[in-house]
């Protein structure tokens, strides 16, 4: 049978993983809850692997099998380094706004819309979504600008609304040629959810949430028709005004070409009559009064001089209710723009019609907005199925991680487990095994060269030798001595046995210790096979890396 996974689903996901960096226990023990049942997932990024691949620089792809995921990768694990909550965000493709280019306007019935540019990011790191552009994809000249809640008009006849702005520290972390932060900074209760966030976007969230769900902010104008009559002026003196009278200045007007089309009020001088009008039901050409209809409120009367534009009616009708919205031209007779009066709510589908005594082959379409309106949750709007973590790994993190070597594999894990079995919460893990030597024979153990003891007949790979006495090794095999060695099992290495490098170099063991987590313990949540990355001791890697849902 036919079916879909929705990209709501694929969000959800997004949104649980990111969440998941929140529910961090600080509390240690050997449950994976902590005293009051609350779930321990902190989350490692970790490094691997020092040994070349067949080809440097064309790393294979992961394979997902049991002896990887879950065994493999923690015989080449280094070091590994706690996530925070403000190392995640969701991300979305990045979009430059650029001048001269043609950028999509959202619709509701676009199923494609994640797969285009319907969204841009400008130099202001402002990002804004597109809601009509210019009525036929037309290319995009002025660049979008302001941070307020309403819907912005550029000269171009590009309407924008703005969604968030990109903070300096959320673009040092989250900002990459490719991709860009998005985030929902407003709690159910309309809390602030993370209050180092700017103001502007809580502001366009809660006013977009007031809209309602299924509101018609905009509508898309795809044939201006001909022939249609159109005024603006404002209110003449020589009569008294009504709640449902005016005298206008009817240039050329007949009654036959006027009567059935809307007439809105543009400014006024104080009584509040801007925005509100009605349909026009009589014209008298020598007088110049119009009479509308449904009567304005009394205290909302115009007065001499308040502008006023007619131009045909439009009727939306859907299974939502309150839309309103009036035409404006562009050119004699042809319809260029739809103004949105009000934009109603609940509707899932809408149908918008010209009722007019003059023009015709006019048709617009009622764009309906997102459910809590447009900027309500920028997560979903603008198709933030992707997280990206971003780690800093700032020169040897108390020595976990080693700046002698290079590595070549970087991967995430969750809950992992100290050796002892207590939930594991440092900053950071070092997991190879660390050899303490002494009669050294001068001969440096090189990196990634086979050390072997010569009790034990374990091997291991080195990783880096310190300061001439601390040997750190990963790829460990234990040897087929029935001695027990320093985790008390058969073949592993010893204490007091001489170790040798296969290039000349040897010591006798001194101590020897295991890696600070239990091997195998969580679970292996994402893995990247990369091209060896160098390390130094005045070096400082941003490790960003990018998981699609």
């Amino acid at each position: 049978m036919p079916a879909i996974v929705t990209n709501k689903f694929r969000i959800h996901n997004a949104k649980q993983f990111v969440e998941a960096f929140d529910e961090v226990s600080a509390t240690s023990g050997a449950a994976i809850t902590d005293a009051n049942g609350v779930l321990n997932t902190n989350m490692y990024l970790f490094i691997g692997k020092v040994t070349a691949w067949a080809d440097d620089t064309a790393p294979p792809t992961p394979t997902d099998s049991v002896s990887n995921t879950v065994y493999n990768h923690w015989r080449d694990m280094i070091a590994a380094k706690k996530i925070g909550s403000t190392d995640v965000s969701h991300v979305a493709p990045r979009y430059n706004w650029t001048t001269g280019s043609n950028y999509f306007a959202y619709t509701h019935a676009n199923n494609a819309l994640f797969d285009q540019q319907y969204y841009v990011m400008t130099d202001d790191y402002n990002v804004y979504k597109c809601l009509a552009n210019n009525n036929s994809g037309g290319t995009s000249t002025t660049k979008p600008t302001g941070t307020g809640t309403t819907i912005i008009s550029t000269a171009d006849s590009y309407k924008w609304k703005f969604m968030y702005q990109i903070s300096a520290a959320r673009a040092l972390k989250f900002v990459t040629p490719s991709y860009i932060p998005t985030q929902r900074v407003r709690k159910a209760n309309n809390a602030i959810a993370n209050t180092t966030d700017s103001s502007f976007q809580y502001d366009v969230e809660v006013a977009a949430n007031t809209s309602g769900n299924g509101a018609i902010e905009v509508m898309h104008v795809t044939n201006g028709g001909s022939s249609y009559t159109f005024e603006t002026g404002t209110v003449q003196s020589g009569h008294t005004e009504t709640t449902t009278t005016c005298k206008i200045t009817g240039s050329g007007l007949a009654t036959d070409s006027i009567v059935n089309n809307d007439i809105y009020f543009t400014s006024d001088s104080g009584s509040g009559v801007t925005g509100k009008g009605g349909t026009i039901t009589d014209f008298q050409s020598g007088t110049k009064v119009v009479t509308f209809t449904p009567a304005l409120a009394s205290a909302n009367v115009p007065a001499d001089g308040d502008g006023y534009s007619i131009g045909p009616k439009i009727i939306i009708t859907g299974d939502g209710h309150g839309a309103n919205a009036r035409a404006t031209n562009t050119a004699s007779g042809v319809i260029g723009d739809i103004v949105v009066v009000a934009g109603g709510n609940n509707y899932g589908n809408a149908v918008a019609s010209i009722h007019t005594n003059a023009g015709s082959s006019g048709a617009i379409t009622p764009i309906i907005g997102p459910r809590g309106g447009h900027g309500d949750d920028a997560i979903e709007e603008l198709g933030g199925f992707f997280v990206m973590v971003n780690s800093r790994l700032e020169y040897g993190e108390s020595g976990n991680f080693t700046t002698n070597n290079d590595f070549r594999k970087i991967g995430l894990l969750a809950q992992p487990l100290y050796a002892n079995g207590d939930v594991a919460t440092a900053t950071t893990a070092d997991q190879c095994v660390t050899i303490t030597v002494q009669s050294w024979n001068s001969t440096a153990f090189a990196e990634d060269e086979l050390v072997t003891g010569a009790q034990s007949a374990a091997t291991g790979k080195v990783v880096d030798f310190k300061n001439n006495t601390t040997l750190r090794l990963i790829d460990v095999t234990h040897g087929a001595n029935t001695t027990t060695g320093y985790d008390s099992i058969a073949g592993s290495f010893q204490t007091n046995e001489t170790i040798t490098g296969a290039g000349g170099a040897s010591a006798n063991t001194n101590g020897v210790a295991g890696g600070d987590l239990e091997k195998f313990s969580g679970d292996v949540l994402y893995i990247e096979n990369r091209s060896p990355v160098t390390r130094a001791d005045d070096q400082i890697e941003d490790v960003k890396l990018i998981i699609e849902f």
